[in-house]
């Protein structure tokens, strides 16, 4: 077993685990179902003076301590000063325009819960039916609000800042635009969700976008007497929701070259412009684009270059070769059959290997291909030996039915010698593909200007190949075109609109590093993970054909790998306070109650400032609460909700202390185009510092760095308190298993069964149980040190599951099975010794699912120590320990 420990005063964080600790591949033992027993919080219920209420966290109402905004990297109230961090919710279209008696219960539920923020989502969705959106369906048009939705949205966010939970608003997320609203026919085929990414530069979607943040932000709120704009209960507005240009810079099929017209005309117009002004010239553009370009030279391959074919997982294929002899350069034509695929897209893959491309030498890549049914296929360049990496080529040509002809152009880098491949990725879908004329040669055909093109005629398209200052002037051309949209929104809301709230314009998943300029004059920045995200091998969203991986998160960091966590930590921008304001492992994932304890343990650790889960889920009167409806559907999945008071505890009320160790990356201007990644950033800045590059020693940030900078460059701090990391190795049969400890906290997620776990003064003795996988946190409520708190919340969850849930064979999917009500949670076995001070007088309670005492749980105290069992037989997730 691999123990990585990283301790400072008072807080342990800890990663251990075989070498092959995972989640097993086939299906786990089914749990006895004696095991098993209904339990589930109400969602209305804010019954006062339990345990689990901290509803006592939120200063009430939202707001009273002034406006929220930023101050030397943390998010502070205006009147005191004082630090705040947030733990939010999402509520999505109609959960944003309740009824005013389920807005009333729900508010004061989440603030009982541990929440004091939600973001309200999707409200400009154009889904219609029972989706629930802000417009009013009278109109064709998406330019009228609904007044009814507007004043269940009013009362909403009236109810949530009496209860101390604040707003964050968002703009642009699902409105689909039409020719109801002035445009042409065609932007119906915008190959985007939501039009995202022409929202970007399309002078007349960006008015709209103005219009609709006027119209909603300087309403006034007739339950406040407040507009959103001017109320302090509103902490957040979001301009547009996960977008960026670059995101799909040129992806053929899916990229910007296939956008219809006028929309591409319009983007092109704009980087001709942008053109000019860089270069001035033809000659200057040409010399630019053209400059160390390899001489032009022999073809790689031959009529005799033998085809490999990859089939993995569930997929299969299979695939026949036809000599042409017409041809004179060129590998054999193919014809392949994909017969079944199972969502991952390079589980089927044809190649030509032992290619010998060298580093730095530009080559030209080119074929003919047809399909039996139009599809997107990608074409790569990468080793032909592990680790396989990519070597500088990635597209997606957009194959039809009939037969087209391909050209890319690529610079080589990090090659080996004779082990370089092209390969075609063909696992998205099933049906026949057919190649011919693949041909491969040093050189760069077409590079630099087209005949006919020039500056002056605004006339130079937008570049297919890969071409290194091409296609970096591209990359910048859209960043430049998104920085400038955020700068003009951002500027408009507070501007013109005296928008009080903080700003952030979109996600910095979304643009790679280009996504640090476009956020720099934003009061925070702010990302989105999941671990495990469903996948649709078909269909989009199709709900019958879908399928997770259904493995534990800790088993990957065990392993070596980061999760979600580390590329989350990654990408945190040092000097602003950072939000992840989508975070879950969705259902029906087995292991998903790791979620909560790792990701709250976690961001205080490395200092965030606003955590949500996404995303709430349907609540009410009328709503199907009684069970989990969905992948996201938090308030009703208890290996989630169970962890919210804890979690408020740890996160909310800091009793994890953050690091003291802070590690910042300094990234130049002219290389975020380059780097293209937050990844690629710690790449670079490993082994510049005196401690191990890691998110479990150190908080990590991202600096933006001035345009005479040439390299990444790396700062460290620590204090005389400073993060050690200890690596040893053992014996375990246990497997992957996470920990957190600090003197009022303690939390663990991972395999314990025939395991005992120690966290500071408190043991835990497992029996093996159902699949041996269980999360814990251990909080004093009170924030005293465990040993001397009379008010502990002992919170123990494994499998949570509907009543009736089907599985298939390999435990990857439901389909549309997922049961029905009562939820179920499985009962955890545990013999457990806490430390305390000796005094007398301690209890343990199993609690119902408000957090009321139930059944005494039968304790001995000996020696400075309460020892007792937990277990199915209490039918809880929740013990309180404490005095009676």
């Amino acid at each position: 077993m691999k123990t990585t420990l990283f301790s400072l005063a008072g807080l342990t964080l800890a990663l251990s685990g075989t070498v092959a600790a995972q989640a097993p591949t086939a299906a786990p033992a089914a749990n006895s179902p004696t095991t098993m027993f209904p339990f589930a919080a109400p969602w209305d219920d804010a019954s006062a003076g339990t345990i689990t209420d901290v509803s006592y966290l939120n200063a009430k109402p939202a707001g009273v301590n002034g406006y929220i905004g930023p101050k030397n990297g943390y998010f502070v109230e205006g009147k005191t000063g004082r630090r705040v961090r947030f733990l939010g919710a999402n509520f999505g279209a109609n959960q944003a325009f309740p009824a005013h008696a389920d807005a009333e219960k729900v508010a004061a539920h989440l603030a009982k819960s541990g929440y004091n923020l939600v973001r309200l989502h999707h409200m400009d969705n154009s889904w219609g039916g029972s989706a629930g959106s802000i417009w009013d369906p009278v109109f064709k048009d998406h330019q009228h609000f609904s007044a009814s939705q507007m004043d269940k949205l009013d009362y909403l966010v009236a109810q949530l800042k009496k209860n101390g939970v604040y707003s964050n608003i968002n703009l642009h997320v699902s409105r689909q635009f039409s020719v109801e609203d002035g445009f042409p026919e065609s932007v119906g085929k915008i190959p985007f969700d939501f039009d995202k990414r022409v929202d970007e530069f399309d002078r007349r979607m960006i008015l709209l976008q103005k219009n609709y943040a006027r119209d909603l932000l300087t309403h006034v709120n007739p339950y406040t007497g407040l507009t959103y704009a001017s109320d302090p209960a509103v902490a957040v507005v979001e301009i547009n929701n996960e977008n960026s240009l670059t995101s799909v810079w040129g992806a053929p099929g899916v990229g910007l070259d296939v956008l219809p017209e006028p929309f591409r005309g319009e983007l092109v117009g704009f980087w001709n412009d942008w053109l000019g002004k860089k270069y001035g010239t033809d000659a200057k553009l040409t010399a630019a684009w053209t400059a160390g370009i390899t001489p032009s030279g022999p073809g790689l391959l031959a009529n005799t270059s033998a085809w490999s074919i990859e089939h993995q997982g569930t997929s299969t294929a299979d695939f026949s070769t036809a000599l042409d002899k017409r041809l004179s350069l060129g590998a054999p034509n193919i014809n392949v059959q994909v017969t079944q695929v199972d969502g991952t897209s390079w589980h089927v893959q044809v190649h030509q290997t032992g290619l010998d491309l060298r580093a730095g030498d530009t080559y030209t890549v080119k074929f003919r291909a047809k399909a039996d049914t139009p599809r997107s296929v990608n074409v790569s360049a990468g080793l032909d030996q592990a680790d396989w990496h990519n070597i500088g080529l990635s597209r997606d040509a957009a194959v039809t039915t009939d037969w087209k002809e391909f050209r890319y152009v690529f610079t080589a880098q990090n090659t080996v010698v004779g082990h370089a491949r092209i390969a075609f990725i063909l696992g998205d879908a099933t049906g026949t593909v057919s190649l011919s004329d693949l041909q491969i040669h040093a050189g760069a055909e077409g590079a630099g200007l087209m005949p006919g093109q020039s500056l002056a005629t605004k006339n130079i398209d937008m570049p297919v190949n890969a071409l290194k200052v091409q296609n970096e002037d591209w990359i910048g051309f859209l960043a430049d075109t998104e920085r400038a949209y955020a700068n003009e929104m951002r500027s408009y809301l507070k501007n013109d609109l005296h928008v009080r709230a903080n700003i952030l314009c979109s996600q910095m998943g979304y643009g790679g590093l280009t996504s640090l300029r476009r956020n720099a004059p934003m009061e925070f920045a702010d990302n989105h993970a999941y671990w495990q995200h469903p996948s649709f091998p078909h269909k989009a969203w199709d709900s019958k054909d879908w399928n997770i991986p259904n493995t534990s998160m800790v088993a990957e960091l065990a392993m070596g790998g980061g999760g979600t966590l580390r590329d989350l930590a990654q990408y945190r921008v040092y000097g602003k306070p950072y939000s992840v304001s989508e975070y879950n492992h969705p259902a029906p994932n087995d292991y998903r109650a790791e979620m909560m304890p790792e990701y709250a343990s976690f961001a205080a650790f490395q200092d965030w400032d606003m955590i949500y889960l996404f995303a709430s889920g349907d609540y009410g009167a009328t709503a199907a609460t009684d069970r989990i409806n969905s992948y996201f559907d938090t308030a009703n999945d208890l290996s989630k909700t169970a962890f919210l008071p804890a979690a408020a505890l740890m996160f909310r009320a800091e009793s994890f202390p953050t690091s003291q160790a802070t590690a910042v990356a300094t990234v130049p201007v002219g290389h975020l185009v380059t780097l293209g990644s937050a990844s690629a950033v710690w790449d670079a800045a490993t082994g510049q510092g005196s401690i191990k590059l890691s998110p479990y020693v150190q908080r990590l940030g991202l600096s933006l760095g001035g345009p005479s900078a040439e390299d990444v460059t790396l700062s460290q701090k620590q204090s005389r308190m400073a993060v050690q990391s200890v690596v040893t190795l053992g014996k375990t049969a246990a497997g992957a298993l996470y920990t957190a400890n600090a003197p009022a906290a303690q939390t663990f997620a991972g395999y314990v069964g025939g395991q005992t776990v120690t966290l500071g003064g408190s043991t835990l003795a497992f029996p093996l149980f159902g699949n041996n996988f269980a999360a814990m946190t251990l909080t004093a409520m009170d924030r005293k040190p465990l040993s001397q708190s009379r008010r502990i919340l002992l919170t123990l969850v494994g499998k949570v599951e509907n009543t009736g849930m089907v599985w298939n064979a390999d435990r990857t999917s439901l389909g549309e099975q997922w049961g029905h009500g009562p939820i179920l949670a499985e009962g955890i076995p545990a013999a457990i010794t806490l430390k305390t001070d000796g005094t007398p007088g301690r209890q343990v309670w199993a609690l119902d699912a408000t957090g009321k005492r139930g059944t005494a749980v039968p304790v001995t105290a000996a020696n400075g120590s309460l020892s007792f069992t937990v277990g199915p037989q209490f039918k809880t997730v929740w013990y309180e320990i404490g005095n009676k």
